[in-house]
């Protein structure tokens, strides 16, 4: 059988942030995303739909979370065939 992880669809949602779940001190892109990683197993990341992310950016998610963790990132649309 195989190993079933749940998580939410970001850890940027507006909706998400704005609801109060992320502590004090812990509201910017690093402290939300790690903060997150310590809860969760994995995320969607929806923003690589709109976009192809920096290899920055991508290095930085990666650092900032534990072993083991993954990232479900969804297709750049053009490789869809989704409107952009």
């Amino acid at each position: 059988m195989g190993e079933i992880r749940v998580g939410t669809c970001s850890w940027t949602d507006p909706k998400l942030v704005s609801s109060g779940w992320y502590p004090s001190g812990r509201r910017d892109a690093e402290g939300r995303l790690r903060y997150y990683a310590e809860r969760f197993p994995v995320v969607e990341v929806d923003s690589t739909y709109y976009g192809l992310p920096s290899e920055r950016n991508s290095a930085l998610w990666a650092e900032r979370t534990p072993d083991g963790f993954r990232f479900d990132v969804k297709a750049f649309s053009l490789f869809t065939g989704h409107p952009t």
